[in-house]
């Protein structure tokens, strides 16, 4: 009679096992290989947006006007792969598409020396303030904003982006709890330059537990 070897016979009674303990195995891994996607992604995105906030800096230093839409074009180039969206027309209000936003907002300390008198002394003001992208967008369910807040809509004008009243109006200070964003001991008269960068994933991974992991930069020269 033939017989089969011993390792033969258990070859037989075992075969599909090394799928199902596959199968386990793989079930342990992929919750860390998702994570590792992610987060990989993630810091692609955030070294990305790092470097949009400071090529638009460097130009917003340099007095490049951002409500133009040939400037904006620039920046949105830099912002390639980021869904940043410009528009077709000058203007300071942004536009309402897109998976991105740069703010930029001129900062003017108000010292004895500018103003000796008036509702601001001592304060920080907005000069002006420039969107550029999706003034709509939003991160997890809440529309974002500036860190330091925003001047009344009645002294910006969103054509220029410029604040009137910026001496007289308390409306043309920068919020209370943004002064630890700017530079210490601002001199009298001195000028901020800031540029914020919000970006949230696009794609598959744009909604539910995803869409916290979104990026946010500040820029301050």
């Amino acid at each position: 009679m033939l017989r089969f070897p011993l390792s033969q016979r258990r070859t037989r009674l075992q075969r599909g096992v090394e799928a199902i303990e596959f199968a386990l195995l793989f079930s342990f891994l992929l919750p860390p290989f998702v994570w590792m996607f992610v987060n990989g992604m993630n810091f692609l995105r955030f070294n990305k947006a790092t470097d949009v906030s400071r090529s638009a800096a460097l130009l917003f230093v340099k007095g490049i006007d951002f409500t133009l839409p040939g400037n904006q074009t620039i920046i949105s180039r830099v912002a390639s792969g980021l869904d940043l969206q410009t528009s077709s027309t000058t203007t300071a209000n942004g536009v309402t598409t897109g998976s991105g936003l740069l703010i930029f907002t001129t900062v003017q300390y108000i010292g004895p020396n500018t103003c000796s008198n008036c509702t601001n002394l001592n304060k920080y003001v907005f000069i002006d303030r420039v969107y550029v992208g999706n003034t709509s967008l939003q991160i997890s369910g809440t529309r974002v904003s500036s860190a330091l807040g925003s001047p009344l809509s009645n002294l910006w004008s969103s054509s220029t982006g410029v604040v009137t009243s910026t001496l007289t109006n308390s409306g043309a200070q920068i919020s209370s709890s943004a002064t630890g964003s700017l530079p210490e001991s601002m001199a009298d008269g001195q000028i901020a330059y800031v540029v914020e960068s919000f970006f949230k994933p696009q794609g598959g991974f744009g909604g539910g537990a995803f869409d916290s992991n979104s990026v946010y930069t500040r820029v301050v020269m």
